[in-house]
């Protein structure tokens, strides 16, 4: 099976060439944005809202996958409209992505029907839910969704090891899409905070231990189960290509390189 090319987009808006060229949106970021506010102020979210809106009509008939907030505390903090000051020894472990939305869940439910908003016009757009570790965090977002009658797809990263490992419970509450989200599940596997300058660079995103966790998912990988690897990619393509799931998801800074290397550009 050839393995697909998409997009994981910040805040760019695609060339037509790259359009044309690749599969979809595999990620849109939601927390990127240049203004100083935090996702519930009316300015920021209306940026959400406008250059959602944008991609989904860009790239039509093929698939988007909208990724809700992973702010980590020490970016929060520092936002207009924060919910509270939170420290953290180590933010990257701490609250952020889905259990900072259910702890906040005032503020998931505001980001929801903004997304739900955008979703009613453009059918092409679908939910990915980031920072997941455990199935009662899914159940949860269910619930959330069920109480806005959401039928579209849900999908969820996979960001730590324990996610990957039981994937199989997250499958049997049907998420059938999966980001496979390589610099976190590197460095928790690896137990190196990427941050840190003094160890990142012992992080190996060919280690056996991942060759493992990939290799795992491969036994659950099939035509309704959506595998999709993203993230700093562009290093290892051929790597990533090897284990033929569905599609590598590329940041828009790398693609022409991914294309090529992906022979999708001949």
């Amino acid at each position: 099976m050839k393995t697909e090319i998409r997009l994981a987009l910040d805040r760019e808006v695609p060339e037509q060439f790259v359009i044309n060229n690749v599969g979809g949106v595999g990620m849109v970021k939601s927390e990127k944005t240049n203004h100083p506010q935090y996702i519930t102020i009316p300015n920021r979210m209306e940026e959400n809202r406008a250059y959602l809106s944008t991609i989904c009509e860009l790239f039509q008939e093929k698939p988007v996958w909208y990724r809700t907030d992973d702010t980590p505390t020490y970016r929060a903090n520092k936002l207009e409209g924060t919910e509270k000051i939170i420290n953290e020894e180590n933010p990257l472990m701490g609250l952020r992505g889905m259990r900072r939305s259910l702890h906040f869940v005032d503020t998931f439910r505001k980001e929801l029907e903004m997304f739900l908003e955008v979703q009613t016009r453009n059918k092409n757009l679908n939910l990915l839910l980031p920072v997941v570790h455990d199935k009662s965090q899914i159940i949860e977002a269910q619930q959330i969704l069920k109480g806005y009658n959401y039928n579209g797809k849900l999908g969820m990263m996979l960001e730590i090891p324990s996610a990957v490992l039981t994937v199989n419970e997250f499958i049997d509450l049907g998420v059938n899409y999966f980001m496979i989200g390589v610099n976190d599940l590197t460095s928790f596997t690896h137990g190196i905070s990427r941050r840190d300058n003094s160890v990142k660079d012992h992080i190996n995103y060919r280690h056996d231990a991942m060759t493992f966790l990939f290799n795992h998912l491969k036994k659950y990988h099939n035509d309704s189960i959506e595998i999709v690897i993203g993230g700093e990619v562009a290093d290892n393509i051929e790597y990533y290509e090897s284990f033929e799931f569905n599609a590598i998801a590329v940041p828009y800074k790398n693609i022409h390189n991914a294309m090529e290397l992906a022979e999708v550009i001949k």
